[in-house]
């Protein structure tokens, strides 16, 4: 049986997986939440990538975050998160992807996916001007877990 190029697309994009957080790197903290734990997964869906995120913040009240994207550069929205209702993937590089996020269509921030080139540590960073226009973000990687 041949594979389709769906097929091929699950099996080399290399986000797609279940990530957990390891550590994390605040600039110009605090942030606006913090967590004690955090998991994002990535599955190839029907129509693109579903992601979500599970998280228990420091207080231990849980977080929930999702979207379903494609990496094409448009806005889609995102759910959950109380800062931004929109973000857009667009492919820099075989494994990097630049987010850019929006609020009430207007951009707050933006930041980088980056998968190693062993595939075993996703780092996320995000840059944005708070309230007050402070320049925040952090940088967060992420271990990839089996199965």
């Amino acid at each position: 049986m041949q594979s389709s190029s769906r097929d091929s697309m699950e099996a080399t994009d290399p986000v797609i997986g279940t990530w957990e957080k390891a550590k994390s790197k605040v600039i110009n903290g605090p942030p606006p939440m913090s967590f004690e734990s955090v998991t994002r997964t990535y599955k190839q869906g029907p129509d693109g990538i579903d992601f979500m995120v599970r998280a228990v913040k420091s207080d231990g009240t849980p977080f929930v975050e999702h979207m379903t994207y494609k990496v094409d550069g448009k806005y889609y929205p995102h759910i959950g998160h109380p800062l931004m209702d929109e973000m857009s993937q667009e492919q820099i590089d075989p494994n990097t992807i630049l987010c850019t996020a929006k609020s009430a269509s207007k951009v707050i921030g933006a930041g980088t996916l980056r998968i190693s080139s062993d595939g075993k540590v996703l780092t996320m960073s995000f840059f944005y001007l708070d309230a007050e226009g402070v320049f925040r973000g952090h940088i967060t990687d992420y271990d990839k877990q089996e199965g």
